[in-house]
């Protein structure tokens, strides 16, 4: 539905609750209504409802330059943050280990098929060695890295004075062109 579609059936909605709380006002005012009490708990639920409905309709407000500003951010998002060749995966997992001073071992990478249009997922399962801090590190920074990771899973092998070992469960997506 479009914003001008849309505008017709919020004006028509803002005049019937508008109507409701005029007509709660008027009940309100009159003593065939019962208790005064009674009238205003009424009052009270019917505005709360008005009020509601009030501010569903302000969400609305400028949703055409909404969904301009948020397909632009999907396409900054999967320019710059979505890798095209397969190997710029394992490259940048490279690079980042070898930044944070772990080893990496027993990489596995399984690609599915497109998942999305233009999108498919990689599964990576990896062995992670290092000091706590460095393992930490890698994490960290694979977290924040310019290639969107996932860290779906971290489990600790072993762990023998500060060095530990890590199966890491990670995920990555390629766009279309790889």
């Amino acid at each position: 539905m479009t914003v001008k579609e849309a505008r017709p059936k919020v004006r028509v909605l803002l005049g019937v609750m508008l109507a409701l709380d005029v007509i709660a006002l008027v009940i309100l005012l009159t003593p065939l209504a019962g208790r005064r009490s009674d009238r205003l708990a009424e009052y009270a639920k019917v505005h709360r409802e008005l009020q509601d409905e009030i501010h569903k309709a302000a969400d609305l407000r400028n949703v055409d330059e909404k969904i301009a500003q948020a397909e632009r951010d999907v396409a900054a998002f999967y320019q710059n943050r979505l890798p095209a060749r397969d190997s710029a995966i394992p490259d940048e997992l490279g690079k980042i280990a070898a930044a944070s001073g772990v080893r990496l071992g027993g990489v596995r990478y399984t690609a599915d098929d497109e998942i999305a249009q233009g999108l498919r997922r990689v599964a990576i399962d990896a062995s992670l060695g290092g000091d706590y801090v460095k393992v930490v590190k890698f994490i960290n920074a694979l977290e924040r890295d310019k290639t969107f990771f996932i860290v779906d899973q971290v489990n600790l092998a072993e762990q023998q004075g500060g060095t530990v070992r890590l199966e890491l469960k990670l995920e990555a997506f390629l766009k279309r062109g790889a």
